[in-house]
């Protein structure tokens, strides 16, 4: 399957300035995530307004529309499939095994009992393969903790990612069938992202009834058809950005008025049904029109490689009670090896793949 017929269709060009602020925004989400999970993991007694959320959300709708747009510029399924693993999978298995290995110093077993361990084993496997809730834990580390010692509990959201990345081909296929058959109706097209948003919606509402009131896990209730709303709501705008970029500035203030209202009342499937689009309607605008804070990020952007690390290294400070003696100090302290680690990792992922994580770059 081939996405040329996309590629030549107007209605499917996308054209974004280098003067953009979409870094700047994966930045900024980033850093809400780190902060808040800075706050709940050592308890201290900082405000915490449950925005990482949000800012993961915005992170699948910027996959959503910069992921489009790297398969819409692929010649293959083949070249898609091999620049996102070298964009994802180096980084993320590196930080597997080196806090596999790392933390072996906060176990409280001795270092050949947490090598033999079969949950040591359990975690790498789980992991590698970015099934993290299969086993979130390893031996000795961090028991008596936050959530149950979880080592990494940000990595939930790359099955996520990966899973949309696995079926992004199927829909642009499907995208591309219905723009043939209607002779280049664009509106006819974006049907099938209207019922995979809409089919996310009924997900996102009635599979935490169904856990509650069943033996099934919870866990369902946060896997990637949940979620797929936020992917769609960045493609709509790869697809169908020459339409939708110029009514922007009309829709921001609007969407971002009930976005609040929203945040603040939670109507179950009122705000399932439209938070989605109108953050997606609000990511777009700020990034085309944030042009100041262009420059954050425009040779690496160090977001994704932040997000992979922050979680054990604040577990470690937590560990360590530097947050019980100087809570400020230690999310600066958390702030400053979490950037460490990534310019380490970004590092390794230019020298070994040639790879500079950017957005001009078509994430």
């Amino acid at each position: 399957m081939s996405s040329d017929i996309l590629q030549k269709s107007s209605i499917f060009s996308v054209n974004v300035s280098k003067s953009n602020a979409f870094n700047f925004l994966r930045l900024a989400c980033c850093l809400i995530v780190i902060y808040e999970h800075c706050v709940v993991l050592s308890g201290v007694n900082f405000p915490c307004y449950d925005l990482r959320g949000i800012a993961v959300n915005v992170f699948f709708i910027l996959s959503g529309f910069w992921v489009t747009q790297s398969f819409l510029k692929s010649t293959s399924i083949k070249e898609y499939a091999i620049k996102r693993f070298k964009k994802i999978l180096p980084q993320y298995w590196l930080v597997v095994l080196g806090f596999v290995v790392g933390l072996s110093a906060f176990s409280v077993l001795p270092l050949r009992e947490y090598f033999c361990n079969g949950s040591f084993y359990k975690y790498l496997a789980a992991n590698i393969f970015t099934l993290n809730f299969i086993q979130p834990n390893l031996p000795g580390v961090f028991e008596g903790l936050a959530l149950n010692g979880s080592v990494n509990g940000s990595l939930w959201t790359i099955k996520i990612e990966v899973g949309f990345y696995i079926l992004l081909p199927l829909i642009v296929f499907a995208v591309k069938k219905l723009h043939e058959k209607f002779n280049g109706g664009g509106g006819y097209s974006c049907i099938v992202l209207i019922a995979l948003y809409l089919l996310s919606v009924l997900y996102e509402v009635l599979m935490p009834l169904v856990t509650e009131k069943t033996s099934l896990p919870s866990a369902l209730n946060n896997q990637l058809p949940a979620f797929i709303s936020y992917f769609a709501g960045g493609m709509f705008f790869a697809f169908y950005s020459e339409k939708l970029f110029p009514k922007l500035k009309i829709a921001f203030l609007p969407c971002l008025a009930l976005l609040v209202l929203l945040n603040v009342f939670k109507i179950p499937f009122v705000s399932a049904l439209l938070v989605p689009i109108c953050l997606a309607i609000c990511v777009m605008f700020l990034g085309l029109n944030l042009k100041i804070f262009s420059d954050i990020g425009r040779k690496t952007d160090y977001s994704y490689s932040l997000y992979l690390v922050h979680y054990p290294l604040a577990m470690c400070f937590v560990s360590l009670g530097v947050f019980e003696k100087m809570p400020g100090f230690a999310i600066f302290a958390v702030l400053g090896t979490s950037f460490l680690c990534a310019y380490l990792l970004e590092s390794f992922q230019q020298k070994i793949f040639g790879i500079r994580r950017n957005a001009e770059a078509a994430k």
